[in-house]
């Protein structure tokens, strides 16, 4: 069998809604988005990725994903030797120009103009690229207890519809006190900041398909741009501006 290489791109493009169910690969993966955006799912962990971010998937980690609008997605596979060195839980990560032109470098079309010593080059750049990139905490942990764990699903589906907590965790066989002790006990998270991340998660989302702020913000439950602006950058220390998709890059430089 031949030996995989270190990083192997392929272009894969998808349709709204589609989704892959549980499963794994014996090999790291890299995803890109160059259109569109995708939740990934792990036994833990529900994960955003949008046009200024990469994910990591590393080998053997369950995991499922999910369209939200129509995209195409830049995925490259990373050889087991190569995957040790990115880590073994799943990142996402904010991506560059560069990260993302060297990503792109994988792809067999690109990789057959070029000799052994080059893509050797540029595959010890991509890794040093990865290393250095900055975490941005676009995920949430999913709480296992089943009188919260509906509550979760639900605000991640509709953010918006989601007025407040006191609304939120209406109808739950268990105290407001309660609530609040699980949430924290299972996620690290009160329910409101649950919930703020959620909200930031599917603003996200719309904003990578181009949707102007002043939408994304009354989507998620906001009177007022700015109110949104605030609590987006006070989540995940970032503006939403920095999620605008520009026209034929699929990144926005940070």
């Amino acid at each position: 069998m031949a030996r995989r290489p270190r990083f192997l791109g392929e272009t894969v493009p998808s349709r709204s809604g589609e989704s892959n169910g549980w499963h794994d690969h014996d090999f790291g993966q890299l995803i890109l988005a160059a259109r569109g955006s995708m939740q990934v799912g792990t036994t833990r962990h529900v994960l955003l990725l949008s046009p200024a971010m990469v994910l990591w998937v590393p080998p053997d980690a369950q995991h499922w994903m999910r369209t939200s609008r129509d995209n195409e997605m830049l995925h490259v596979d990373v050889n087991r030797a190569e995957a040790a060195a990115l880590g073994q839980e799943c990142r996402v990560m904010a991506v560059s120009p560069l990260l993302a032109a060297v990503m792109r470098a994988t792809l067999p079309e690109a990789g057959a103009v070029r000799d052994r010593g080059h893509r050797e080059t540029l595959h010890d750049l991509l890794r040093a690229e990865l290393q250095a990139a900055k975490d941005v905490p676009l995920s949430v942990i999913l709480p296992g207890d089943r009188r919260i764990r509906p509550l979760a699903e639900r605000a991640l589906e509709e953010p918006g519809a989601v007025p407040s907590v006191e609304d939120w965790v209406q109808g739950v066989a268990a105290s407001r006190k309660t609530v609040e002790r699980l949430f924290i006990a299972e996620t690290g998270m009160t329910p409101l900041r649950w919930l703020r991340q959620a909200r930031a998660m599917r603003a996200v989302t719309e904003l990578a398909a181009g949707e102007k702020v002043v939408t994304v913000a009354l989507n998620a439950g906001y009177s007022s741009p700015s109110a949104f602006a605030y609590m987006f950058r006070q989540t995940l220390g970032l503006s939403p501006s920095h999620f605008f998709p520009e026209p034929g890059s699929g990144v926005r430089s940070s």
